[in-house]
């Protein structure tokens, strides 16, 4: 699929003799080794593209001259065992091409093309042809991203040798020699946004094929991300997790550079963005040459900066403006002026005291003084996020004032989130947690932890779906102590929520105001057994405990199966698995995997639209009325464990099911977070970019649904004014008894 003027620039720049050579340029390596005699001299080759394709694949980069013979041999047997096009095109498809505009490291044409112009090889010109192969000879060289002069120099050559071997004309050098370089290629706009469902993935693959088959055999896997949803999954955790922790205080830096090393670490940094700046600087003409730009050090560890022998920095640049966000280091903590600066490269960020008064002592069970001085805070050499609040209007690139910055709560506390088509069971959108690179630890999946009262729903689905009760049954809400058969312990339920009983309430009022007195009630009507039984069938794989407290989700679960058996109620009562993975093609075109949905009935259509519409009410005027802003159909649950260990809200719309977890990984108390405070307002966030293009749709009700009249407050048929439209399995609505008024005449006497 390459085209013919590529493998010819690649020729050109590399190996122009390639097809009638046997492997070796013994003219080349007679020059080298002459250059080589000289004193103090670096040793050089003549490397043909065969020779360059064995070092790559077999014998490595190391510099010496076993290395070198090694080298020959292996070329003139490939050269043996292949024809010249093979040998070409595995040249071609794993030659290195130094890091991409977004970081990380590119091999073979199809990829360098796609990075550096935004499209396939099988598009390029003449032109973008040379550029790209000027660029091997020296990666970190000859691209438009590090030194746009020099690229456009190694461009000419090519093109030049290209005329020189007849491949192309003189004509259509000095045209593809005049068009502009170009700017690089800005980096994928979700890239880094889905790392945690990449991992997802990425182990699935591992597992089912191993690794020599997923890295090695070109295999085109198809998921079921939608990146909008992710983006907007991975924002909203990730922002609402550092709102939160201001209220809980600053847990600190998580790298810091000791004062005797920063000088040198320091030095190290800026010598490579002067590097960096220079080369990027070379074509002023260019208008990424004039970007306000500052460094970024995040990819910094601990580790790194710890070690003596530090020698490498290599920051990374990221365009200023309002908003953005970067790593710096701490270069001054004045006490006197109450003012921190940080370091940024290029320029200064500076944060006073008065806009760091959130960053008191780490605490969150007990609120701890706000701080009075800058130097409680941080201290010289700790490596901090931060981000720019603006920019003045006249900014330039090489007259940098010290810009107004803000600290980042980079956050302890951790959270997950999973997004299912509960139609389709495609995983739209997953995260982990804050960060995947702290810790490698997939919470979305891994992390077992009690749901709390966002498991109710599933237990007053089994009380539907077995007429123990309807939505207008009354339950007593009231202090209770109960013998637990199953456990043999006496224990009293009491309500989490508001702490308060409110006598006779009908379950849907139980369920939207979280009623841990009725759920116990309930589960002791069912047994645990059942509800054991229905939430297996609904999706909860994990172990769950047979004895009353399950009603108030004592159980453990991860927030993957959760958000599956949420999907089996959205779905109208039928489960499947989630699908991550949907197809799987091998280099042949085979389709070696492809996911299929296979639902099955857990809950009669409906029982699970009966549950979905109490779950309204949770919404409307229950624990998750905050929700009630986005003006379309919601269903949903919050959670909250005991001592606010774990947090939850679980919740869908027709179209969408997503769950939200926060919480410690040590499983300690967040202090007075809540499902409602923690976890719905990430939800709400999400869910409002989301859907933002989705029009808004209603619950339809399915074949075996009745609705009636009731009083709110008692649960009784009524065609009163005020009355409320309760939803009831056919066969179990009441029905309003018409009393017969005596009759006025005697039984032989004729009415007038």
């Amino acid at each position: 699929q390459i085209p013919q003027h590529v493998k010819h620039a690649f020729l050109a720049a590399e190996d122009s003799n390639f097809y009638q050579h046997q492997g070796l340029d013994y003219i080349g390596i007679f020059r080298a080794f002459f250059k080589n005699l000289r004193p103090g001299a670096h040793l050089q080759g003549a490397s043909t593209i065969t020779q360059q394709t064995v070092k790559t694949l077999i014998v490595g980069p190391e510099r010496s001259y076993s290395r070198k013979i090694r080298e020959a041999l292996l070329s003139r047997r490939l050269e043996q065992l292949l024809s010249k096009d093979e040998i070409l095109h595995l040249y071609l498809n794993q030659i290195y091409f130094g890091l991409g505009n977004h970081g990380i490291a590119v091999y073979g044409v199809e990829e360098a093309s796609q990075n550096f112009f935004g499209k396939s090889v099988t598009q390029l010109n003449i032109g973008q042809a040379a550029l790209l192969s000027a660029v091997p000879k020296n990666p970190s060289k000859y691209t438009i991203l590090a030194n746009p002069k020099a690229a456009k120099v190694r461009q000419q050559y090519v093109l030049k040798q290209m005329v020189k071997n007849r491949w192309i004309s003189k004509e259509d050098a000095d045209e593809a020699a005049r068009t502009p370089v170009g700017k690089p290629q800005e980096p994928p706009p979700f890239l880094n946004k889905a790392p945690h469902y990449v991992e997802l993935v990425r182990r699935d693959l591992i597992s089912s094929f191993g690794e020599n088959r997923i890295y090695g055999e070109g295999l085109t896997v198809y998921v079921g991300l939608n990146a909008q949803m992710q983006s907007a999954a991975h924002k909203s955790l990730r922002e609402h997790l550092e709102k939160t922790t201001k209220r809980q205080g600053f847990p600190g830096p998580s790298v810091r550079v000791e004062v005797d090393r920063l000088k040198t670490v320091s030095s190290i940094c800026h010598k490579e963005l002067k590097r960096k700046l220079t080369k990027r600087r070379a074509h002023p003409h260019q208008e990424y040459a004039r970007e306000i730009v500052a460094w970024d050090l995040g990819h910094l560890s601990q580790k790194q900066v710890a070690k003596k022998n530090f020698r490498r920095c290599r920051p990374r640049l990221k365009t200023l403006s309002a908003g953005t966000r970067l790593v710096g280091i701490v270069k001054q903590v004045n006490s006197g002026t109450n003012e921190i600066l940080v370091d940024l490269g290029t320029t200064t960020g500076s944060m006073s005291l008065a806009s760091l008064q959130w960053a008191r002592s780490f605490a969150p069970t007990n609120p701890t003084p706000a701080p009075h001085s800058v130097s409680q805070i941080l201290r010289v050499g700790d490596l901090v996020p931060i981000r720019i609040n603006s920019l003045p209007l006249d900014l330039k690139y090489d007259k940098l004032p010290n810009l107004p910055v803000e600290l980042i709560a980079e956050p302890k506390l951790q959270g997950a989130m999973v997004v299912i088509d509960p139609h389709t069971r495609l995983v739209r959108a997953l995260v982990g947690g804050y960060d995947l690179k702290q810790t490698g630890f997939l919470r979305a999946t891994q992390a077992m932890r009690q749901p709390g009262s966002a498991f109710k729903p599933i237990v007053y689905a089994t009380g539907i779906s077995n007429k123990t009760i309807t939505a207008a049954s009354l339950c007593a809400d009231s202090p209770v102590v109960i013998r637990d058969q199953w456990t043999g312990k006496a224990w009293k339920p009491e309500n989490y929520e508001d702490g308060r009983y409110d006598g006779n309430i009908t379950y849907r009022t139980a369920l939207s105001k979280s009623k841990n007195t009725c759920s116990v009630k309930l589960a002791e009507a069912l047994t645990p057994e059942t509800i054991i039984a229905t939430a297996q069938a609904m999706g909860i794989h994990s172990k769950q405990p047979n004895n009353l407290t399950i009603a108030l989700g004592t159980g453990e679960v991860s927030p993957f199966e959760l958000a599956n058996a949420y999907a089996t109620i959205a779905s109208g009562g039928y489960f499947a698995e989630p699908i991550t993975i949907r197809k799987i093609v091998d280099n042949d075109g085979k389709t070696i995997r492809e996911a299929t949905l296979e639902p099955k009935e857990a809950l009669t259509p409906a029982a699970a639209f009966i549950t979905t519409h109490m779950m309204t009410s949770v919404v409307q005027d229950g624990t998750a009325i905050r929700a009630k802003q986005l003006n379309r159909s919601l269903a949903g649950k919050t959670g909250t464990t005991n001592q606010s260990k774990n947090a939850w809200f679980a919740g869908f719309s027709p179209e969408l099911v997503a769950i939200v977890w926060v919480g410690f990984d040590n499983n300690t108390s967040m202090g007075r977070l809540t499902g409602s405070s923690a976890a719905l307002p990430i939800w709400v966030e999400f869910m409002k970019h989301a859907l933002k293009s989705t029009p808004p749709t209603q619950f339809s009700p399915p074949p075996g649904v009745v609705f009636r009249n009731i009083n709110r407050n008692t649960g009784e048929p009524t065609e009163a004014e005020g009355s409320f439209e309760e939803v009831f399995l056919e066969g179990t609505e009441p029905e309003i008894v018409k009393q017969e008024l005596p009759s006025l005449f005697l039984e032989d006497e004729e009415p007038l």
